[in-house]
């Protein structure tokens, strides 16, 4: 069995206590940019069980590596992905971490699941208006048993589209308790093994004890973002990466790993592999906290 099996695997069995590691449009910095084959690649390589990318439609129908609404960030242009062909995406240069033009730049989705067939869990965010596209490409390379659709719980169209499915897994985001109703119902029509929440603050109703509960009842494993993304942008209830590569593990992962999260999503796969082997939470099955 390969590893991502194995991690499909463990991801129905709920006695399996171990803490898996998704990393964040893989591991980027300088030039090897976000969202492409290098970047999951390098992820794998320094312990995510799984990688998070997010992907954008071109104007001739290209699906390509991408996550921002528009191209100021990686390209200085203010336009869409969707208003340029691909020819033209490729001509353009990409800006990298150093202020530089890089010397790649964006990658199909079909290139970057050639690069990832068979090494890891594919979890796709940010592409649920293309999912017809994405199902194609992943099913054309017989490909959708490594892939989890993400998508809000309160996109009603993504959540009709998971229910006509039943080949492939989906991942709900839940921002607040209230909407788990919808989870619940959606749940017994599609594949779900997983909830994500994403709570600001330890007082947000997400972050109940009683949700952890409720979600692992029901069979479903919890996914929580570690991310220290901005000011403006708290994730796991403010035990993020930054205070867990400032204070320690125990002040940011560890807490999330004893609160009852079963994915961490993080920028740091390896910092975060490290922490959560030395406390146990990796590598043993059905050892309990």
């Amino acid at each position: 069995m390969e590893g991502w099996e194995k991690t499909r695997e463990w991801l129905f069995n709920m006695e399996d206590t171990d803490i898996k590691i998704a990393s964040h449009r893989g591991k980027f910095s300088s030039s090897v940019i976000e969202n492409t084959s290098l970047a999951f690649l390098t992820a794998v390589g320094e312990g995510a069980d799984m990688v998070e990318m997010d992907l954008d439609l071109t104007k001739d129908g290209v699906l390509v590596g991408h996550h921002d609404k528009t191209m100021r960030r990686l390209f200085s242009v203010d336009g869409e992905i969707s208003g340029y062909t691909w020819d033209e995406i490729q001509k353009m240069p990409l800006i990298n971490y150093l202020g530089e033009i890089n010397v790649t730049g964006l990658e199909t989705f079909q290139e970057i699941l050639d690069s990832l067939k068979g090494k890891t869990l594919i979890a796709l965010d940010k592409c649920w208006d293309y999912w017809d596209e994405v199902y194609e490409a992943l099913a054309g390379r017989d490909m959708l048993g490594q892939a989890i659709f993400k998508f809000p719980v309160k996109n009603s169209r993504a959540a009709e589209w998971a229910e006509r499915h039943g080949d492939c897994m989906f991942i709900p985001m839940v921002k607040e308790a209230e909407h788990l109703e919808a989870v619940d119902g959606l749940r017994k029509r599609a594949v779900i093994p997983a909830v994500e929440i994403v709570p600001r603050k330890e007082s947000d109703s997400i972050y109940a004890d009683s949700v952890f509960v409720w979600l692992k009842e029901r069979h479903m494993k919890v996914w929580c973002n570690s991310l220290s993304l901005a000011r403006r942008l708290v994730y796991g209830a403010g035990y993020d990466d930054l205070k867990s590569l400032a204070l320690g593990g125990d002040e940011g992962w560890g807490v999330l790993a004893k609160k009852g999260v079963d994915i961490i999503q993080t920028d740091w796969p390896a910092e975060a592999a490290a922490y959560l082997s030395g406390i146990g939470r990796r590598g043993r099955e059905g050892r309990h906290f």
